[in-house]
């Protein structure tokens, strides 16, 4: 059964990036009160014991979270560490990290600056939600990993190999552009060349991809769906490639086939390509040259009959004058271009787009489709979409969950959309029965909504505040002076 410090890198890459988005040093430690992971001061102590009566060592054994704001006010939860007297820490919260309801390791924020002391303590409700979905996150790693050693790669595997199956029929969309690019996918849906799919985050990309294979004469072998962005550097190569036994600690006695081979006969799907390590671009171009990969710590070649179509948002023409990605690996994946376009640039689409995604939730929250007002359809057809098709259905999930009126319309919409404050002609409220105390804080009220969204459709405060040229903090109190709430 796997425990806490197997996936050890995973929880630094994570403490890393916590650290640097929010301001506050990041710890992680383990069942046995072992720091596995740490920024700051406390990467110095990885691998050491935390010390004895400390207050995470309280928060294990307790299974209970916990903050200190002030150890003068809060001394009894200090009172045992035998590093009291010694501790700098001006502020300390953590949150136990379980599996199956059981402790298994604590992570904490850590403030030693009177600034990250007053962010913690002002900011304690949300930072607190935030570990607890980084505790999730962890537990849903480990129980990911017992499945692995559990079962056998077959049985597991096949959980990959996704049963969705698409055909260019099933997707909406009438606009003269987009039409284009599904007469030229079709026409290579048998065709075993390389695909390079183009465009932002949440234009159906992976959509595109599926139908070109169950179009295709591989509609019948396997369709593996890999996100180079999301695995961890260190697994990245016995993911794709497999691994034989004992090549590495914990590696599986028989080893275990990566992605390529699951996919052999049908069609690999590789999206975010644009993210993948420098170092593992060869060993990808190595694969669309020779149609074979090696397995991790084995020496023969296994020979694939497989198709390759990846995706990727970024711009890989500026990455190869950079040096940030092989040129040689852009012309080999660069061999079928396809654009999808963004949503912005398919407005007469979106009224289809909604009705499909209202019959579709409507379906799955078993409530009859609701109408939508005119002033809704307009203001939507307006906005501008970051986040493409992924957000306009994550915006309609959220109206059907919400509407009880039967017909949509613009109050129904989530707080990032700008709630009640959209207006169709995207010009701001300019009701002239406000006063300017009004219209100002209205006005500041729209413009945090504007940029809290990412181009990729997701809430990110960090890039926020970051536009706005504020600090993270600043950010904080003026969503809660303006009462959003995320």
């Amino acid at each position: 059964m796997a425990n806490i410090t197997q996936i050890r890198d995973f929880t630094q890459e994570c403490a890393d990036n916590l650290s640097k988005v929010i301001g506050l040093d990041v710890t992680v430690i383990d069942e046995n009160n072992i720091r596995i992971s740490g920024t700051g001061f406390h990467r110095e102590l990885i691998g050491k014991p935390v010390p004895a009566g400390s207050f995470f060592e309280t928060i294990l054994k307790t299974g209970r979270p916990g903050m200190i704001f002030d150890r003068r006010e809060n001394g009894e939860k200090c009172r045992q560490c035998l590093f009291n007297k010694q501790c700098t820490e001006l502020a300390t919260m953590g949150f136990p990290i379980t599996k199956r309801n059981k402790p298994v390791g604590v992570i904490g924020f850590i403030g030693f600056t009177s600034g990250q002391r007053e962010m913690i303590e002002k900011h304690a409700r949300s930072l607190t939600k935030f570990l607890q979905h980084m505790s999730t996150l962890f537990e849903n790693k480990l129980l990911l990993r017992d499945l692995n050693e559990e079962e056998n790669c077959q049985v597991h595997e096949q959980v990959t190999v996704s049963p969705k199956r698409y055909i260019f029929d099933d997707i909406v969309g009438e606009n003269e552009g987009f039409q284009r690019l599904i007469q030229k996918a079709r026409k290579i849906a048998d065709s075993p060349s390389t695909v390079l799919l183009r465009g932002e985050s949440g234009t159906g990309k992976e959509l595109i991809a599926r139908a070109i294979h169950f179009e295709g004469k591989r509609r019948k072998q396997p369709f593996i769906s890999v996100n180079c962005s999301a695995i961890p550097d260190s697994l990245l190569e016995s993911e794709l490639f497999g691994y034989e036994g004992g090549a590495f600690t914990g590696a599986k006695r028989q080893g275990c086939p990566g992605k390529f081979e699951l996919a052999d006969g049908g069609t690999i799907f590789l999206d975010e390509v644009g993210d993948l390590p420098l170092a593992m671009q060869p060993k990808l171009l190595r694969v669309l040259q020779e149609r074979c990969i090696e397995r991790v710590g084995g020496k023969n070649l296994t020979p694939l009959n497989i198709r390759i179509i990846a995706a990727t948002n970024k711009d890989l023409e500026a990455m190869v004058k950079n040096g940030s990605f092989r040129e040689d690996l852009y012309y080999r994946l660069n061999v079928i271009p396809l654009t999808c376009l963004p949503l912005k640039e398919r407005r007469g689409d979106i009224p289809a787009l909604l009705t499909h995604f209202i019959k579709k939730y409507g379906n799955i929250l078993n409530k009859n489709m609701p109408e939508m007002s005119s002033r809704l359809l307009h203001a939507l057809g307006n906005h501008d979409w970051p986040g493409n098709i992924r957000q306009l259905e994550n915006v309609v999930e959220y109206m059907i969950n919400m509407n009880d009126t039967g017909i949509l319309d613009i109050p129904d919409l989530p707080d990032y959309m700008g709630g009640a404050s959209l207006k169709p002609d995207r010009t701001g409220n300019k009701d002239p029965a406000l006063g300017l105390t009004e219209m100002t804080a209205n006005f500041e009220r729209s413009t945090l909504l504007k940029y809290l969204y990412s181009d990729n459709g997701t809430i990110d405060k960090a890039a926020a505040a970051k536009k706005l040229k504020i600090s993270l903090a600043t950010l904080y109190r003026k969503l809660e002076k303006h009462g959003i709430e995320l």
